[in-house]
């Protein structure tokens, strides 16, 4: 009953197995009681995709099918279309590459792309991700007086998997991914009535988080595939990653392996209070973390192929010239340290019996992340340190003037007013009118204590050099940078000095009506603005220089550090005499805000019938929506690019939120059916009694940008930020009024590419989300029955559809515009699929 996916060649296959028991008992009369529970999961599922590669003849250095024009003379008759070395300033006769200028190393990478099967420049694969996990809890209540209750529990889940298309690693098969967790959880509570009206809770917990995450499967030595560096982190030993903008990305994923091991303890105390038409509520808490980690990042090397200085990605990646190779030498250790303290207050005043305030004020005091040896760092330009004072000027660390254990200072300002008033205005209770104001601070500065990248990134401990128009076989020419230098120029990623908690506000106003009695509607208005929220910049920039030489932009991707505001060199310097490169910033700059109506039809469990019809009509804008999702990654996984295609204007990427979905529908329902509940004969047995649930979702498209891997504006690259280019085409007509079809979902014609020459150093005009992907449908469902052993014992039997309807949800389009397969949708969600369970009740 399972069906095709979409894109797949086959069925995908799927075998999954769900397994467990509870159980409960007294320990000791109305004193003591256990409750327990397993659970077991084992899941062999197929994922398909739809991946863009070379041609068998581009495979060969033969590009004649970019001119679909024809040629004359060995020329494109279009010559946008014509193959070109910037370097050679000379085309490439009939876009053939002669044999004897492809490289020997990527000869032997070509078997790391496989072969197209479903179109020119496609690959069809499905491959089966491996899901296994265990979980089980026990928890224990033991009343010691009428006064005092004791709560102990204690959960365990561990989880293995194996992902042979993992999203942050190759996007074709031969590159598996490993992961392993395991997470354990105590808490102790204890509960003191010290009267009727006042009752104390003191909790402690403690969490131990086992999370590896990245692991490789392929450890084949990058010598064996003929390169002449080393790997600098011998358990992720691999072959490199190798991305080719527009084409398949290929070798192990660039971080990795992501081993965290953290220990969490946390304290808590609150106190009730109930005096006359008051009920008071104070308590606070305290937690210190301990996070050790180890995250590779770039260990086996990173090579990025544009369109440069050929002007097909996979051209320059067969003539062996990648224009950034970047490596992480060093320590990949760190030992983070993490204490939060918080306190509260708040006072639920019953004003009249139809109206009631509730008011109070949170506060969070959490202290920004430090490192066990201070290995991390600011880049603040033109300071120079006195810790290390052998650091390029600009490096700061803990412990120079106005630097911190953590960086930055604490935020001891993050005092949180909540508010909120619910009025009947009826004494028949039939109306409700609710409204409430409240401010939400992070307290983990999100961002440093999210990807933990900045701590890791740290130079001289960990140093990323990076090595611009580098040897193919050999980036660093036989001398690699020692481990434990400074390893210019400097790829350096790091937080804002003035980084600052971020926060939200959140407001609502709903109207409740009440019919009969078990029906309630409800409409109501809700608002959201994030403030100071964490995002990534580019905080050194390069200065577009404008001229040509040769009839070339002087300006261009090979020469952006010598170009950057605080790179410490010129385009009258060496490369190598640059002190830094790009430099990843995570600074709290970034706004949000939430709009929507909401409206709801609730019905009430009666006559056999329950259901809930919701709708949502909304409207989310913000500066940027992802937050180190799409990784080194060639192409979005989300829709976006993590950094602002203009870094001197960060307001141009003001635009709709990636996940804004302007109308939802969702009804959901459970009915008993009428008939049959008490079978006389077999088939009044079988046909009768049965429950039927369910869930269906209506919902918008959502937005996303296209991009161009082409860097007209010369900007280079980011790779501690973002593996493709944030640059996007000039936008001259509507891009929504396209086919809407799976090989042409957008309108091409509204997009104009800009040109390496007539526009260097300009940006796209496009603004960022103007793209509407395809729309959602689902409809899941489920038919459940008991049969009756005993008076006590049952089993019951259910049936479970996913997207009963077979409906296909198709994923974004592929929004790369110098992509082979661009504006083609390349995957979609899940088909239907069934599973049956059975169930003993005692």
């Amino acid at each position: 009953m399972d069906a095709n996916n979409y894109f797949a060649q086959t069925k995908e296959p799927l075998k999954q197995n769900q397994f467990g028991a509870t159980v409960g008992a007294p320990i000791k009369k109305d004193k003591a009681f256990v409750f327990g529970f397993y659970e077991g999961f084992r899941n062999r599922q197929g994922e398909s995709a739809l991946t863009t590669v070379p041609s068998v003849k581009q495979r060969g250095g033969d590009f004649s099918e970019l001119c679909p024009e024809g040629f004359t003379a060995g020329f494109c008759n279009n010559p946008q279309h014509q193959l070109f070395n910037v370097f050679a300033n000379a085309p490439y006769p009939n876009n053939q590459v002669p044999q004897n200028q492809i490289n020997p190393v990527s000869k032997n990478l070509l078997s790391f792309f496989p072969l197209p099967n479903a179109g020119t420049n496609l690959l069809s694969t499905t491959q089966t991700l491996k899901n296994d996990s265990d979980q089980f809890g026990i928890k224990v209540d033991h009343y010691l007086t009428p006064h005092d209750t004791l709560n102990f529990r204690y959960m365990f889940n561990q989880l293995s998997q194996v992902d042979p298309l993992s999203p942050g690693g190759a996007s074709v098969p031969g590159f598996p991914v490993g992961e392993d967790q395991r997470a354990q959880n105590f808490v102790a509570q204890e509960t003191h009535t010290f009267s009727p009206a006042l009752i104390g809770i003191g909790r402690f917990s403690f969490l131990r988080n086992k999370f590896l995450f990245g692991e490789r499967e392929d450890h084949q030595s990058p010598s064996t595939l003929g390169f002449q560096y080393s790997p600098s982190l011998a358990l992720a030993s691999g072959p490199p990653f190798i991305q080719v903008n527009g084409y398949a990305t290929v070798g192990d994923p660039i971080t990795g392996p992501r081993d965290t091991y953290e220990n969490v303890f946390d304290y808590s105390g609150s106190l009730s209070w109930v005096r006359g038409k008051h009920e008071l509520k104070f308590g606070g808490g305290y937690q210190h973390q301990y996070i050790n980690v180890l995250q590779g990042i770039a260990t086996n090397g990173f090579f990025v192929f544009v369109p440069f200085p050929v002007t097909d990605a996979f051209a320059s990646f067969l003539t062996g010239q990648p224009v950034v190779f970047l490596q992480g030498i060093g320590d990949f250790s760190r030992g983070i340290r993490g204490n939060n303290s918080n306190l509260y207050v708040q006072d639920t005043y019953k004003v009249t019996p139809r109206f009631t305030v509730n008011a109070g004020v949170r506060y969070e005091l959490p202290e920004p992340y430090t490192e066990i040896h201070n290995r991390m760092t600011l880049f603040e330009p033109g300071k120079q340190s006195q810790v290390l004072p052998k650091a390029p000027a600009g490096l700061l660390y803990p412990g120079d003037h106005g630097v911190p254990a953590g960086l930055i200072p604490t935020d001891k300002k993050a005092f949180a007013p909540r508010v909120g008033i619910a009025w009947q205005p009826t004494n028949d209770s039939k109306w409700l009118l609710t409204s409430a104001f409240g401010i939400f601070y992070e307290p983990y500065y999100t961002g440093q204590g999210g990807p933990l990248q900045s701590p890791i990134s740290a130079p001289p401990y960990l140093g990323t050099p990076q090595v611009s128009l580098p040897d193919f076989a050999d980036p660093f020419n036989g001398h690699p940078p020692a481990p434990g230098t400074f390893s210019t120029p400097l790829t350096n990623l790091t937080l804002a000095p003035n980084l600052t908690l971020p926060y939200t506000e959140d407001w609502d106003l709903n109207l409740e009506r009440s019919f009969g009695s078990d029906w309630l509607f409800e409409v109501g208005y809700v608002g959201t603005k994030g403030t100071h929220l964490p995002r990534f910049i580019e905080a050194n920039p390069a200065v577009f220089v404008p001229g040509t030489v040769k009839g070339q932009p002087i300006s261009n991707s090979s020469n952006a550090d010598q170009r950057r505001l605080y790179s410490g060199c010129t385009l009258a310097d060496s490369p190598s005499s640059c002190k830094y490169s790009s430099t990843g910033e995570i600074a709290g700059i970034a706004n949000s805000s939430y709009n929507a109506m909401e409206a709801s039809m609730r019905k009430r469990f009666s006559h056999g019938l329950s259901f809930l019809l919701s709708y949502t009509w909304s409207k989310t804008i913000d500066d940027v929506s992802s937050f180190n999702i799409t990784g080194s990654a060639a192409k979005p996984v989300a829709g976006e690019n993590d950094l602002a295609q203009n870094p001197f204007n960060l307001r141009a990427e003001r635009g709709l939120s990636l996940f804004d979905a302007r109308n939802r529908f969702v009804a959901s329902y459970e009915w008993a059916l009428p008939f049959w509940n008490q079978g006389q004969n077999w088939y009044e047995t079988a046909f009768g009694g049965w429950h039927l649930d369910g869930i269906a979702t209506l919902m918008s498209g959502t937005p996303f940008t296209v991009f161009d891997s082409n860097d007209v504006s010369a900007q280079g690259s980011a790779p501690e930020i973002t593996g493709f280019s944030a640059q996007r085409p000039n936008l001259v007509g509507n891009p929504n009024n396209g086919p809407r079809k799976v090989s042409a979902w957008l309108n091409a014609s509204a997009y104009q590419r800009l040109d390496p020459n007539a526009n260097a150093g300009q940006f796209g005009t496009e603004g960022r989300n103007v793209n509407i992907g395809p729309a959602y449908a689902d409809w899941d469902f489920a038919a459940l029955k008991n049969f009756r052993v005993t008076e006590s014992k049952q089993f019951q039997f259910r049936a479970e559809l996913f997207n009963v309807l077979n409906r296909t949800n198709f994923r974004l389009p592929d929004s790369d515009i110098s992509s082979p397969t661009f504006n083609d949708i390349l995957a979609s969600q899940a088909p239907r699929q069934v599973q049956f369970a059975l169930k003993f009740m005692y």
